[in-house]
């Protein structure tokens, strides 16, 4: 108390003085209705403007919240849109998919067999062999699961095939990576019968029990004829930069075990 007691002591011109300004200020602008409307007009652009900031700022610390937000809604707008479908068995098949959002914490490409980590687990139902997908096409499949995180073999990885077709003509192929081009792969087994053209448009095949059919995947670069062959091989630029991926979906589907105990498919694809 002693100390604040002298500080006032030692301040008390400068506090007076600042009162007495105030004080001038103050009766000014009561008094003086040009110097009231010129403060006025100051202040309000001043607050106006720490509002702009202030709201800015909250736009900006919402920005996380908001994506996961209209991430929700993405999932919701795809579920809604493969449950529309033109003939029985497609909705069949679309409802016995269930679909989870996630985020990627690592991801490699310039390995000849690359992998994918998320932060959904087993506590988020995430299971061995569920598919990863985005708006734009397929990413890989689920290969190892824990409580909080997992893994998938990512499509730039040769061991893994993927069952794709040309939706155009319906023609079925075996999809694959060469190792090289991280923004193409190859199909193959499409036979030469089949009018293929440069930008034809490739989705999944259906003839899996991890992806729904006419996923996206990609589109026709290029065609060959391999030699002594009746099949072509067929260069497919993705949709998907796999190189700035930040989230995906996770495809489940419902009766996958029943479908695989039953041996229907010999090839996880």
């Amino acid at each position: 108390m002693r100390n604040f007691i002298n500080f006032f002591i030692e301040k008390i011109d400068k506090i007076i003085f600042l009162g007495l300004l105030i004080i001038s200020f103050s009766l000014v602008l009561n008094r003086n209705f040009f110097q009231n409307s010129k403060f006025n007009f100051f202040s309000n652009n001043i607050i106006s403007l720490i509002k702009n900031q202030t709201k800015e700022i909250d736009n900006y610390l919402n920005l996380r919240s908001e994506n996961i937000k209209l991430k929700r809604e993405n999932l919701n707008l795809k579920i809604q849109l493969n449950s529309v479908t033109k003939n029985s068995t497609a909705a069949y098949k679309s409802g016995n998919y269930n679909f989870n959002t996630a985020e990627i914490i690592a991801n490699s490409i310039k390995y000849s067999r690359n992998y994918i980590m998320i932060n959904k687990g087993s506590n988020d139902s995430v299971k061995l062999d569920d598919g990863l997908v985005t708006k734009n096409g397929i990413i890989g499949i689920i290969n190892k699961v824990s409580p909080k995180y997992a893994t998938a073999i990512s499509i730039l990885n040769t061991d893994l095939k993927i069952n794709a077709k040309i939706k155009r003509t319906n023609h079925f192929g075996s999809l694959e990576w060469n190792g090289e081009d991280h923004k193409s792969m190859t199909l193959y087994d499409i036979p030469k019968s089949a009018n293929i053209k440069i930008n034809d448009s490739v989705v999944s095949g259906g003839m899996s029990f991890i992806f729904q059919e006419n996923i996206p995947i990609g589109k026709v670069k290029n065609i060959k004829l391999k030699e002594d062959s009746n099949y072509y091989l067929i260069n497919v630029e993705l949709f998907e930069d796999l190189s700035s991926l930040n989230s995906v979906y996770i495809i489940s589907n419902y009766n996958k075990n029943e479908l695989y105990n039953l041996n229907i498919d010999n090839e996880i694809d």
